[in-house]
């Protein structure tokens, strides 16, 4: 084959091309540390790299995000646990103490204003919020647990559902002493005091207009009517029948929010399936809890001029769970409803007892109004034995009411353990969840750092092997010129 000086010249142009064009790759890759500068140098690479950069932005999204989000949420959820449970400690030393000793008028007047500071800071406790976002109200994040302020305008029509549990039998005073005032014995008017048993089960609510129903599924079960506190048949739903020609099956104390039967109203309750009870309230304080994180409920709010400006539906808050993606196809609730871990109903439960150290105060006081009296002498000689008889049924009347009270101390016993019960298994849910989390953050650094080695492997050259390889080149390239250089140096010319 006949080789020219042309051929070898191109030839030669071609292989100095080559070997620059090879050159300016792995000078790339030396500069750079990257294989490949475009997609079309290596395909497989190309692909490799964006499918291991997908997955390293996904994890970090879990891992930086995420997870720490979550877990900051479930943290401050357990905080305020902790402080509820905390409280629910400190009421049962106070009721255990209560219940096994006769507490005396200073150490009542003490627990009076602690177990009122206790209620009001149990539900600012469930309050909590992070970062806007309130823990303990399901989807609606953007409402608080409790009032803000007092809404005197609004009106809520609530379903509660009722427990065989919470329908009690226990024990009232019947009866009482009333003084007018004055000196003379006589002036003390009522009934003989005694000691009663009744029926009964407490709304969540005091401060109630009405009760509309009280059903076992549908079935309408109890006829109920409305008294007063002030009412002396209160608790005795048959004397109170027969006093104003009734029939009713129970009746609602509007106050407190007490709901009273009888024995034959009781028997019904307690055979009862599916017990709710439907009732109105108008006017809430501050600090109340709202009804639709507890209850299916419809509230209307209303002008000055009585008319209704807004209307709203709500249904109970059941598994409005919130869930972060943690990991890949990985979820986990990070939220706990507020109905989940404590009774609403528990603060009408602690004003009973703080409404009957109440009355026991109220005795103390007139029974000391007597004795007084007594020592001070300003009554007839024969008014005396009057006096000192009525001190006796005073006395009585006082004894009658420190054992109802010691009753409920150790009704409050058993409210605030079983609220712990639910705090406690609450806390021990959140415990479990971030314990997962933590593992799935270890699992989460442990993928992160293998897919970066894996990334970096795929994407970037050693750099001890990028110098070897960018020193071949150029000596190779130089090579090509050098010999290029001798090729094109003579031509058949320089022989003519």
């Amino acid at each position: 084959m006949r080789v020219t000086s042309k051929m070898m010249t191109s030839n030669s142009l071609n292989n100095i091309n080559r070997n620059k064009a090879n050159l300016s790759v792995l000078a790339n890759q030396y500069a750079t540390q990257q294989k490949i500068q475009r997609p079309s140098e290596d395909p497989v690479i190309a692909v490799r790299s964006l499918k291991y950069r997908t997955s390293i932005s996904e994890l970090t999204q879990f891992a930086k995000k995420n997870v720490p989000d979550a877990m900051s949420w479930i943290s401050n959820t357990e905080s305020a646990l902790t402080s509820v449970n905390d409280i629910l400690t400190k009421m049962n030393t106070y009721f255990t103490q209560g219940a096994n000793d006769t507490l005396e008028t200073t150490e009542r007047d003490a627990l009076v204003q602690t177990l009122t500071e206790y209620k009001d800071q149990i539900f600012q406790c469930l309050n909590s919020d992070y970062a806007g976002r309130y823990l303990f109200t399901g989807y609606r994040t953007d409402t608080s647990l409790t009032f803000p302020e007092a809404a005197t305008n609004l009106k809520y029509t609530i379903t509660e559902p009722i427990k065989a549990s919470d329908i009690q039998i226990f024990s009232y005073v019947k009866g009482e002493l009333t003084d007018t005032g004055a000196t003379d014995p006589s002036v003390y008017t009522g009934d003989a005091v005694s000691l009663d048993k009744s029926y009964r089960f407490s709304l969540s609510y005091n401060g109630v207009d009405n009760v509309q129903s009280i059903k076992d599924g549908n079935t309408e079960l109890l006829t109920v009517g409305t008294i007063s506190s002030s009412d002396p048949n209160r608790y005795d739903l048959d004397a109170y029948n027969n006093a104003n020609g009734t029939s009713f099956e129970a009746l609602v104390i509007k106050e407190t929010g007490e709901v009273i039967t009888n024995k034959a109203g009781y028997d019904k309750l307690k055979a009862a399936k599916d017990l709710s009870v439907q009732y109105d309230k108008t006017g809430f304080e501050k600090g109340d809890v709202r009804p639709e994180h507890y209850f299916t409920c419809q509230s209307e709010k209303y002008a000055t001029d009585g008319s209704v400006v807004e209307s709203k539906s709500f249904e109970a808050p059941a598994k409005q769970h919130i869930e972060y993606e943690v990991n890949f196809s990985q979820n986990i609730t990070v939220n706990t409803l507020a109905n989940e871990c404590l009774n609403a109903s528990i603060i009408n439960q602690i004003d009973d007892i703080i409404n009957q150290i109440e009355k026991v105060q109220n005795v103390e006081k007139k029974l000391s109004d007597i004795e007084l009296k007594i020592k001070n002498g300003t009554h007839a000689p024969e008014e005396k034995d009057a006096l000192v008889e009525l001190k006796a049924q005073v006395e009585n009347e006082l004894a009658l009411h420190k054992s109802v009270l010691q009753e409920k101390f150790g009704n409050g016993i058993t409210t605030t353990s079983t609220a712990q019960a639910s705090v406690n298994k609450a806390v021990a849910d959140l415990g479990s969840r971030y314990k997962r989390l933590e593992l799935t953050e270890s699992r989460l650094q442990d993928q992160l750092t293998t897919f970066n080695e894996m990334l970096t492997s795929n994407d970037t050259v050693d750099i001890e092997e990028a110098v070897v390889n960018y020193t071949a080149a150029l000596t190779a390239y130089n090579a090509s010129l050098n010999a290029t250089a001798k090729i094109a140096e003579n031509s058949l010319l320089d022989f003519l």
